[in-house]
């Protein structure tokens, strides 16, 4: 390690590849070569100093001898630095510069000793000076071979120290030392020099194998990559357009090579490109739009700026990718049946009004719109018409809210209209407008359709800024309004927001008091006319909710169907009703009511079945009654369901008969085994020849169809007479009984196993 540092710092010899040293070795002899004129010329210049100053001295032959001497080695050095390296192997030519350059050592180091041995003191700083140029020039001109460059000054100091001890042996040691530590100064630097040169060659070397490298490279990568490069000089003119960069441009690359970079932009790119390349900054993926004659692309663009004041970089065509990411971004903003933005295109821009309110104080108001009856439509119609019908809704919703609203789908049959800069008093009138709208009717095919819509509008600032807040106001103000009948709009005011907190929490109670089985099921006898005898059961449900007392089957009922409740509650209803059932008098029949949302449960069925075993119910002792809404929705699923029930033996009623629009076409659809008439039509019976007609009506059909017929709502002995007078074979009412609990109802006794009369309750009270 030591002797390869020493090789290092007196010779400057670094390890050079094998493939390289022949190069390396070839560099050293040019640079020879290349100082060999100036080795001349200084030793000629050197001769003639001599010459005039020994002139008259003893010594005047020798200079003469060094003078022949010295136009010999001129000869020999200038035929030497006219040679080519291929005129002698390496080899041979570098033994014969370093004996050359020994030889002229020796030759200057003997004409020094003898120069020195032979004069006076007073030639002593001429010599001095002189031998100091031969190291120095010396040291320098043979810096190229370290090796021949310490020996040559080796000769010359030997040959100053010689003549100095010949001539003052007082001073030669002095001499010595001066000379050594000269030419071990003068060393160091040819190494130095000699070091820095071959690593130089070896850095030149790197980097031709980088760019021959960097060229294949580049070479493979127009080859195979679907990206190519650029080139452009100072003045932003192509320079060399690739084949790949020809072809993206469609241009030939006659016309592209010297022409403007700019040029083949649309004019809002060229402004960023410009800006980008004035910078001189490097950049990358640049989304930049190309605008060739009527040739349209998107490309990405990186640049890096060269040395030359130009620009080089890479581009690729992501004209597709770009289109594939647009097509997403609308899937994910707009709605692509009606070609409206979306809830989340909407949020934002509650968010731009509201920062805008925030800044100018300007108000804004948001409509939420919801078609009524619209499930009714999709299900009876089919899908595609129920789309259509979105679509023709959509152009009338644009048509009504004009240009300066935005108008959004929210998913659904559920729309929403942003209104900026607006009064309540005209929010009041855009949500007229929009029922108005709405309730035209819409032809499709041949069908009239009858829809509509209701609205909730909220106000901003006075309804709240927040978009979150703002949306939930609207949809409370929308619940309200299809609450209070559909069809109309309405204002979100603050009792809206506790409204909707009791409803929560009537909910929430609801299904811990199913979980528990916390309610009751209540029953309604039905008595026939001609016996006076109880001949079944209506099931109604009682709930006694903790803190509240009873609540109203309306109000409870309502919440469990639009919360979903309803099915769980219902089969709950189912098995408790057909258990206490199965303790009643063989005869007695129970009545349950389904609802719409009950129909559509596909394990229906199976639940009737199972509690019907489990509890041994003769299946003719089970009557299931409907309403006409469950015809209307979801039609053939119900129809199939019905038939499935009536197969098991199960009697089949339709409720509330004569309250719906299509009551008579609805006994075509399915053969009721009873009709039930709604109470509404029994109530004046005793007082209006109206309904006295229209009961008359019903009955005299149902006798027709073979159908049995119960009456609702009897409160007086009058309306039981005329309706055992027109024929009704069943009745119900607080005339005889209100709503009991199961306990008070009269269980297989043998005793009374045959039945009893009912009376009235008032000549119960009475007797």
């Amino acid at each position: 390690m030591i002797f390869a540092n020493l090789r290092t710092i007196f010779f400057g010899e670094v390890d050079v590849p094998a493939e390289l040293r022949e190069t390396v070795n070839a560099e050293r002899r040019g640079a020879f070569h290349a100082l060999a004129p100036l080795a001349a010329i200084h030793s000629l210049l050197n001769a003639v100093v001599l010459t005039f100053a020994f002139w008259n001295e003893a010594a005047m032959p020798l200079v003469f001898v060094w003078c022949y001497t010295s136009a010999v080695l001129i000869f020999i050095r200038m035929r030497e630095a006219r040679r080519t390296a291929s005129d002698l192997p390496g080899a041979i030519e570098d033994g014969r510069i370093v004996r050359y350059t020994l030889f002229s050592g020796a030759l200057w180091g003997g004409i020094i000793c003898a120069l020195i041995a032979s004069s006076h003191a007073d030639h002593y700083l001429l010599l001095g000076v002189f031998t100091a140029a031969i190291l120095c020039v010396g040291a320098l001109l043979h810096s190229s071979f370290p090796v021949a460059s310490l020996g040559y000054s080796l000769l010359v100091g030997a040959g100053a120290c010689v003549g100095m001890a010949v001539a003052n042996p007082s001073w030669w040691l002095n001499t010595a030392l001066l000379i050594l530590a000269g030419i071990l100064t003068l060393q160091r630097f040819a190494a130095a020099s000699n070091e820095a040169n071959i690593r130089r060659h070896l850095a030149n070397a790197a980097m031709q194998d980088a760019k021959d490298t960097m060229a294949l490279l580049l070479n493979d990568f127009e080859a195979h990559s679907v990206d190519w490069l650029w080139r452009i000089d100072a003045q932003h003119r192509l320079v060399k357009p690739s084949q790949r960069f020809v072809d993206a441009a469609g241009l030939p690359a006659d016309m592209l090579e010297g022409g403007s970079f700019l040029a083949l932009f649309a004019p809002e790119s060229v402004h960023r490109l410009d800006e980008l390349l004035r910078d001189r900054k490097p950049f990358k993926d640049e989304m930049l739009r190309v605008s060739i004659g009527a040739r349209e692309a998107w490309w990405s663009v990186s640049g890096q700026p060269t040395a030359d004041i130009g620009w080089r970089g890479v581009c690729s065509d992501v004209t597709r990718a770009r289109d594939t990411e647009a097509r997403i971004a609308y899937v994910t903003e707009y709605d692509s049946l009606t070609d409206l933005p979306n809830r989340a295109i909407l949020v934002r821009q509650l968010e731009i009004a509201q920062e805008t309110a925030n800044a100018t104080g300007e108000g804004f108001a948001l409509f939420v719109i919801d078609l009524d009856n619209f499930k009714t439509l999709n299900d009876t119609q089919g899908h595609p018409a129920g789309d259509a019908y979105l679509k023709v809704v959509a152009e009338r919703l644009r048509d009504c809210v004009g240009a300066n609203a935005f108008l959004a789908r929210l998913g659904g049959d559920e729309f929403a209209v942003l209104q900026t800069d607006v009064l309540i008093d005209e929010a009041g009138e855009m949500a007229d407008h929009i029922v108005d709208a709405l309730l035209a009717p819409v032809y499709l095919g041949n069908k009239e359709i009858l829809a509509g819509g209701s609205v909730g509008v909220a106000v901003a600032p006075e309804n709240g800024l927040d978009p979150a807040e703002l949306m939930k106001n609207a949809e409370l103000a929308l619940y309200r309004a299809k609450a209070q009948g559909r069809g109309c709009a309405r204002f979100f005011e603050p009792g809206m927001e506790q409204d909707a907190q009791v409803r929560a929490d009537l909910e929430t109670d609801l299904r811990a008091a199913l979980a528990a089985e916390a309610m009751e099921v209540y029953f309604q006898p039905l008595v026939n006319t001609r016996t006076r005898k109880v001949s079944g059961y209506e099931t109604l449900l009682r709930w006694n909710r903790p803190g509240h007392g009873l609540v109203s089957p309306g109000l409870f009922i309502t919440c469990a169907e639009e919360t979903g409740i309803i099915v769980p509650l219902g089969e709950w209803v189912i098995r408790k009703a057909i258990e206490e059932a199965a303790q009643w008098k063989d005869d007695v029949a129970v009545a349950i009511n389904l609802s719409p949302a009950q129909m559509k449960n596909p394990s229906l069925v199976a639940t009737v079945i199972s509690a019907l075993a489990t509890y041994q119910l003769d299946p003719r002792r089970l009557e299931i009654e409907i309403v006409e809404s469950v015809l209307m929705d979801e039609t053939e699923h119900n129809i199939r369901t019905l038939h499935a029930l009536r197969e098991l033996g199960v009697k089949i009623a339709l409720d509330d008969f004569g309250t719906g629009y299509s009551s008579l076409s609805y006994l075509r659809a399915f053969p009721f085994d009873k009709i039930k008439i709604d109470q509404r039509f029994v109530r004046d019976i005793d007082t209006s020849t109206e309904n006295q007609a229209i009961v008359r009506a019903v009955i005299s059909l149902a006798r027709d169809l073979g159908m049995r017929v119960t009456a609702e709502g009897v409160e007086n002995e009058q309306q039981a007479a005329i309706l055992a007078g027109l024929g009704c074979t069943e009745v119900q009412g607080f005339l005889y009984s209100r709503p009991i609990p199961s306990t008070e109802i009269d269980k297989k006794d043998p005793a009374s196993r045959a039945g009893s009369n009912i009376l009235p309750l008032r000549r119960r009270a009475l007797g």
